[in-house]
């Protein structure tokens, strides 16, 4: 049975283009660009509830700062909905520069978040150089060298805190694609596992290349997903790599945490009412 709720809600799943005169905002500027250019086509966004309400906008895979791509997806949910031709329209009439709306459709309100479903990623490593700049040979020497190695440490940070991880098993495909003399720019294909918690990333890949002195940009061409009978087929010519399997095996043991609830602070406002929640508290719950 469906409730009438859900029936007066909308989840539309967005396809579009993050071009070079947006690839240095950070998703949190993305997200806030989205947002305002919803509202400012004036469709009804639905807003989560509670102390800082946020709107439904959910990002497939968020791109790092300096990156550009053409397949990215959203999804946004509105209530009530709005005919699928009209949101297009009033969408493309409010994006800024730089940001392109190829196509949209309607999904399920209950689907499973995008960013779970994602498996992995195919990218373009395009270096800006003049001809003889780069030396011949040296793109695909570099290829050659990575692929040698069963091993390519690198160092990320999550939470505060720093880690090595494997880098080199995420790496599914790595070529030299060529030079352009008429645009001045050598390509290198890439693709990558994009998995929770092990996702190859491609500035590394080109760190790791020894190519990141030069003038480049990074380009996602396509995202694949777990729910997408195509990409699952594709991708299936690959091994599933774990977190486990590019874990640092010398790293010390995280801190095991502690059973059981903390034990409550005593504050005034806690002892003038018992077993309520001050109004402190409760906002306090919105940002856990």
């Amino acid at each position: 049975m469906t409730d009438d709720n859900t029936l007066s809600r909308q989840r539309v799943r967005l396809t579009y283009e993050k071009g070079e005169a947006i690839k240095f905002i950070s998703h949190q500027d993305e997200f806030r660009l989205w947002e305002r250019a919803l509202r400012r086509a004036d469709l009804p966004l639905l807003y989560k509830q509670g102390f800082n309400p946020q709107p439904f906008i959910q990002f497939a895979a968020p791109l790092g700062l300096g990156m550009t791509g053409r397949a990215e997806l959203i999804d946004v949910t509105f209530s009530p909905p709005v005919p699928l031709d009209e949101l297009a329209r009033r969408i493309r009439e409010k994006l800024p520069p730089g940001a392109f709306l190829h196509g949209l459709e309607e999904v399920e309100v209950k689907t499973k978040a995008l960013q779970g479903l994602t498996i992995g990623a195919d990218y373009t490593i395009v270096l800006f150089a003049e001809p003889g700049e780069i030396p011949d040979g040296l793109i695909q020497t570099r290829i050659d060298e990575f692929w040698a190695k069963s091993e390519e440490w690198r160092q990320r940070e999550r939470g505060g805190q720093k880690y090595r991880y494997n880098l080199r098993p995420l790496i599914f495909e790595l070529r030299y694609a060529g030079y352009d003399p008429a645009s001045e720019e050598h390509r290198i294909f890439l693709r990558v596992q994009q998995r929770p918690g092990a996702t190859g990333r491609p500035d590394e890949v080109v760190d790791a290349l020894g190519l990141d002195d030069f003038a480049r940009t990074l380009r996602r061409d396509r995202l694949y997903f777990e729910h997408r009978a195509e990409d699952v087929a594709l991708m299936a010519a690959y091994p599933v790599i774990s977190q486990a399997d590019v874990a640092d095996p010398d790293a010390p043991p995280k801190p095991k945490r502690r059973r059981g609830r903390k034990p409550k602070r005593v504050t005034a406002e806690t002892t003038e009412a018992p077993g309520r929640k001050s109004f402190a508290d409760k906002a306090a719950d919105e940002f856990v």
